[in-house]
């Protein structure tokens, strides 16, 4: 292997010392002396994470409408917290087209998220879901109504949970969890119910960090001109020209977009 550039070395700085300064901030999260009023800006989940072998991130396709925002935000958090994530798309039932279905399904599973299309209506799916769990500590997530408590009852018939209904008067799930549950299923398998979400919010992830976390993002971002590049407004910018090219799916880029917005 040839020597390294000045161009190569300043890069690698740059990410390491980033890397380390992000790693320092999570940890600083999870410390047990944090000041109490950043403890309660920490979502429960990210709490938790560390406690944790997987989050199952549910959504559904319909009776609530699919939220990409959400499961994208939890993706975040799983790359933040370095904790494994799994894809559970519930309800494909209620499409009328079952290749839309597969359609959002392969956007994460070609940047290498494990994703289950699950109905409890016709069975499709539970089995496979069952077996992602197996064996890991797993916690639930996801907007209220999506079918958590649906799905547990599916996978497990003696593990009864409250179900319940969807408002139509505002299309969102009502808030049947009201506290964590744990439900020890087998020695080795334990599933963690946690209460609806409506969002995530990461008040110590920097606009300027946003991208270390959307993993498709960080191969080509290697081929950007300059080594800060925040593939917003750069010119030479290879990850957009991914985006363009169809190698980074645009449903993602948006999303990106989006979520720099929100942060500081």
């Amino acid at each position: 292997m040839g020597k390294l550039t000045k161009k190569q070395q300043e890069a690698i700085k740059y990410k390491l010392r980033d890397k380390f300064n992000r790693r320092e901030k999570a940890d600083m999260v999870h410390a047990g002396d944090v000041p109490k009023y950043i403890r309660k800006r920490v979502p429960y989940i990210r709490r938790l994470s560390r406690n944790l072998d997987q989050v199952l991130i549910v959504a559904s396709f319909k009776s609530p409408d699919l939220k990409p925002g959400l499961i994208d935000r939890l993706l975040v958090m799983a790359e933040l917290e370095e904790v494994e994530a799994v894809i559970c798309l519930n309800k494909a039932d209620l499409l009328d087209n079952p290749a839309e279905a597969e359609n959002i399904a392969a956007i994460y599973r070609n940047i290498g998220y494990p994703v289950v299309i699950t109905s409890v209506v016709t069975g499709q799916g539970v089995k496979e879901l069952q077996r992602m769990l197996q064996g890991k500590r797993s916690a639930l997530a996801g907007h209220s109504g999506v079918g958590k408590s649906s799905l547990l009852n599916a996978m497990h018939k003696d593990v009864q949970v409250a179900v319940g209904e969807v408002s139509y008067s505002n299309n969102k799930g009502r808030h049947t969890t009201t506290q964590v549950k744990t439900y020890t299923l087998d020695e080795e398998t334990e599933l963690i119910d946690l209460p609806g979400l409506k969002h995530v919010d990461f008040f110590d992830i920097h606009r300027d960090e946003a991208r270390f976390y959307y993993r498709e993002f960080l191969d080509y971002a290697e081929g950007c001109k300059f080594s800060n590049c925040l593939h917003l407004s750069e010119k030479s910018c290879a990850v957009k020209e991914a985006v363009e090219a169809g190698r980074i799916a645009r449903e993602r880029y948006r999303s990106y977009e989006q979520f720099v917005t929100t942060l500081e």
